[in-house]
């Protein structure tokens, strides 16, 4: 008896220990469909007489202790996402409880309406997303496009160097091919597709960055044969938050920037606003950026209806590098390598650039002398960018009831700047050195008419005979789409809209800079005295207007349940171009050239399991071609046949997707006929300027994709990518030439193409990156990024002969190590502060390799000792301090 109450009273104990024991659930909050962690995410618990949270830190891991046995409901919320809530039971251990968040598209609504992001396992496209955590870290104080490297099927580069200069290819199309669009709106240039990734300054302001590879799901028409990129900026903030930044860097990049967000305020209204301030002094010589950015967005509910309106820009200014040099001229180790002959004037480093000089401004005394006015001299950059694009949407979104939905956006966008070159006697030397301006200078302050051999001083200046013009390009763009999903019966969706612009371009070059001179005189205007003297400002060498008109309409019936989503697309669309020319004789102004163009898009994606899916889509695009296909620019009228070009593509892939582990694996085809091209050269035998057009040309596009995510434990996460292209030239093409005279010499000549290699982006690409916290609030990314496949880009022209018939030069592979760094501090004053360290450091292991070889008028690059290229950054920091309250 007595053995069994001892046996009774430890029970008794036992039990009464475990109903007062406590335990934990946690986990982690990650991107659903990045696998990115959301540290600052907010995890919620209530039930069983409990109410109580906590953040997740830097690894997007949380923990909630003291929680006694029962069943609870957590909630994980985070900023853009929309929030997830999971039935949890505690009873005799810790408890695991992980979320994958998706984002909010909801609080997105009223940016994105055209955008129309892609959907993991829904949508039968091949994408990929960056979210806001993967940009603060990894971004850096690089251009947006140089980030989407570790996408399979990308390829970007810093060009030249400047800021902003930055170009990106997605399987093998340039960016005039490659659709870009920001909340919604098209920002590819009206009138020859250009993106200039220098108006904008988004990487602090974008809160979800996503590229759809091949077909879209974009259902407005856009320029896109490559791809589209989304950018969606802040909008609607579901909590107030204050951030400030200060960052800085090699080569004196400064920067600061500061944020606030309102959140929800009385009357539903809520509003965000950004400003910064960047300078530096390039890493190329002399490529100085000055820049400033700002962004504001208001929004307001009433009832149904939801009102944004959002505001950008970044009015800057920076230095250009704008042509490729010979690779011996950078370095004759790199020459040698390739095979080249050395250059005597050659090993001016990576960072020559030949587009400033040194200059001293003289007067000219009584005696006819130059006299000294200044210090030991200005440093004048021949070659500068500046631009401001401001750009305004206004966003409204009305869900009329549970079946349909309505979208409206309005946008405007104001362009002005240019960019600025030498004209007449400046020139940079052909191999090495810098601009001479003190001679040209010196020339114009003295340049007085000669009697015989003796300077007439007592005579009026002759005029400069070099000096800086720019080159302005100012436009106008109205805009707007209209848009309606309706909800059918049995799991129909039927989408329908409108889309209309109107562009007008305004195009010319000025005056910059007399270089001590008093006037110019300039040839380009036919319709002015040729004595006409030309200052600062005056209007000289070409001045003409572009207008384009754009109406479109879109429809898409989608069928979605949870095992089949498949879509049935079309655009329509007729743009109209109009050519204003001032200095033609008698100013030349041709009727509204219309052309039609159309879509045809279909897709499915099955799945099969709750892993794993299927996807298939095909389609056809009538592309228009650009304003500056369709008009000859010496003449300023309408060229010949001009038709629209056909793109062919077909893409099929295959995912896996688990809460450690996603991968995609695709394959495409694309096919486009009838391209152009144009390109601008000097004819030796001629002695003339000639200008040609390579019409009727097919391209054809192949290759497969391969990426992964993958979560090796809570602290460590794997990412790679894979692409491997066969990129080549089908068939002829054929060749018209003109003189500047308007002289037709060549048409109709066969260009042979067939089976050579597309040129200027990299067709092989491997990637690997690893995310790593070794311990709590510390994170270190490395990222190892390899280019090979590179052709050379060269000009269609130079194959007008079938014996010339080859590939250009393939450029050796190229490698790149990035590493990235960040530790979160503890919050301050009452957790309300929390304070974060950001670093980069870019090239590592500071090796050299060519990035670009640009096609050059009437030039087949095979010859290694004529290359001439644009060579990658060396190693380079930024670090950054943040407070966020």
């Amino acid at each position: 008896m007595k053995h069994l109450c001892s046996i009774l009273f430890l029970l008794l104990v036992a039990f009464s220990a475990r109903a007062q024991a406590t335990f934990a659930i946690k986990g982690r909050v990650f991107d659903q469909l990045t696998g990115e962690t959301l540290p600052g995410a907010t995890v919620q618990v209530s039930g069983n007489g409990q109410n109580t949270g906590a953040g997740a830190v830097a690894d997007g891991s949380y923990k909630i202790p003291g929680l006694p046995v029962g069943t609870y409901t957590v909630q994980a919320t985070f900023v853009g996402y929309k929030p997830l809530s999971q039935q949890v039971r505690v009873s005799t251990q810790n408890t695991t409880a992980s979320f994958g968040l998706s984002a909010d598209n909801a609080s997105l609504d009223e940016v994105q309406v055209v955008a129309t992001l892609a959907q993991e396992r829904q949508t039968p496209v091949a994408f990929a997303a960056v979210n806001e955590v993967r940009l603060r870290e990894t971004l850096g104080n690089r251009d947006l496009p140089l980030i989407l490297n570790e996408t399979p099927g990308v390829y970007a580069t810093q060009s030249g160097g400047g800021a902003g200069d930055s170009r990106i290819s997605i399987r093998g199309f340039d960016q005039r091919n490659v659709a870009v669009l920001i909340n919604g709106v098209p920002v590819n240039d009206m009138e020859n597709g250009q993106v200039f990734w220098s108006n904008w300054d988004l990487g602090d302001v974008t809160k979800s960055l996503q590229v759809q590879r091949g077909l879209s799901a974009a259902k407005i028409a856009v320029p896109s044969v490559g791809g589209t990129i989304n950018v969606l900026t802040r909008g609607f903030e579901d909590k107030q938050r204050l951030v400030a930044r200060l960052e800085t860097g090699s080569f004196n990049f400064r920067k600061a920037s500061l944020m606030y967000s309102s959140g929800p305020l009385k009357g539903d209204w809520a509003f965000t606003v950004f400003g910064s301030r960047r300078t530096s002094d390039g890493w190329v010589d002399m490529l100085f950026d000055d820049a400033w950015t700002y962004f504001g967005n208001i929004s307001k509910r009433v009832g149904n209806h939801r009102f944004s309106l959002t505001g950008l820009g970044s009015p800057q200014r920076h230095g250009q590098r704008s042509f490729a040099r010979r690779v011996g001229i950078y370095s004759n180790e790199k020459a040698q390598e390739l095979g080249a002959t050395p250059l005597k004037e050659g090993d001016l480093g990576f960072r020559y650039n030949p587009h400033w000089g040194y200059l001293n401004r003289y007067a000219v005394d009584g005696n006819y002398q130059l006299v000294k006015t200044g210090g030991r001299g200005e440093v004048l950059n021949e070659r500068t960018n500046f631009y401001h694009k401001p750009q305004v949407n206004f966003n409204h979104n009305w869900t009329v009831n549970e079946r349909l939905s309505v979208s409206n956006v309005l946008y405007a966008s104001y362009g002005s700047g240019g960019g600025s070159a030498g004209s007449g006697g400046v020139s940079v030397p052909p191999l090495g050195g810098q601009v001479d301006f003190q001679t040209v200078y010196n020339r114009n302050a003295l340049n007085y008419p000669k009697i015989g051999n003796t300077i007439d001083y007592a005579g009026a200046r002759e005029a400069s005979a070099g000096f800086l013009r720019n080159a302005v390009n100012n436009h106008r763009w109205y805009g707007f789409v209209s848009g309606l999903d309706y909800e059918l019966p049995h799991n129909l969706t039927l989408s329908a809209g409108i889309d209309g612009r109107y562009y007008h371009g305004e195009h010319y070059q000025e005056v910059r800079d007399l270089l001590g001179g008093d006037y110019v005189r300039n040839t380009g205007n036919q319709n002015a005295d040729p004595t006409t003297r030309y200052r600062v400002g005056d209007k000289i060498t070409y001045n003409y207007d572009g207008k384009v008109q754009w109406l479109g309409g879109y429809g898409q019936l989608e069928y979605k349940t949870p095992v089949l989503s498949a879509v049935v697309s079309g655009t329509l669309s007729q743009i109209g171009y109009k050519r204003i020319d001032y200095f033609r004789k008698g100013g030349v102004e041709t009727d509204y050239v219309r052309i039609t163009g159309y879509s045809l898009k279909a897709g499915a994606n099955y799945n099969l399991t709750e892993r794993d899916n299927l996807f298939v889509n095909v389609g056809y695009t009538a592309r228009v071609p650009f304003f500056n296909f369709v008009f000859d620019t010496q003449s300023g009228r309408k060229l010949r046949n001009v038709t629209t070009e056909g793109v062919r593509s077909l893409e099929f892939g295959y995912g896996i997707s688990y809460p450690s582990l996603k991968a995609t694996l695709n394959g495409y085809y694309t096919l486009w006929s009838d391209k152009s091209s144009s390109s601008t050269g000097f004819d030796s035998g001629l002695e003339k300027v000639v200008y040609n057009n390579v019409r009727n040309v097919n391209a054809r596009h192949a290759g497969v994709e391969l990426s992964v995510a993958q979560e090796i434990s809570r602290r460590v996460q794997l990412n790679a990518a894979i692409s491997l292209g066969d990129w080549r030239w089908v068939g002829k093409g054929l060749l018209t030439q003109v003189t500047e005279d308007n002289e037709v010499t060549r048409n109709d000549v066969p260009v042979f193409l067939d089976g050579v290699h597309v040129g200027d982006a990299a067709q092989n690409q491997f990637q690997l990156g690893l995310r790593y916290e070794p311990f709590q609030g510390f994170y270190v990314r490395p990222s190892f990024l390899l280019f090979t496949k590179y052709y050379a880009g060269f000009d269609p022209i130079s194959l007008t002969q079938e014996e010339n018939r080859t590939d250009s030069f393939r450029v050796p592979t190229s490698r790149s190590l990035d590493l990235h760094f960040g530790y979160e501090l503890k919050p301050l004053w009452q957790d309300r502060v929390r304070l974060g360290l950001r670093g980069s450091v870019l090239n590592v292991l500071n090796e050299f390799y060519i990035t670009d070889i640009p096609a050059r008028g009437g030039v087949l690059f095979t010859d290694p000792s004529r290359l001439e290229a644009f060579f990658n950054r060396g190693r380079t920091f930024t670090v950054g301090l943040s407070a966020t309250m």
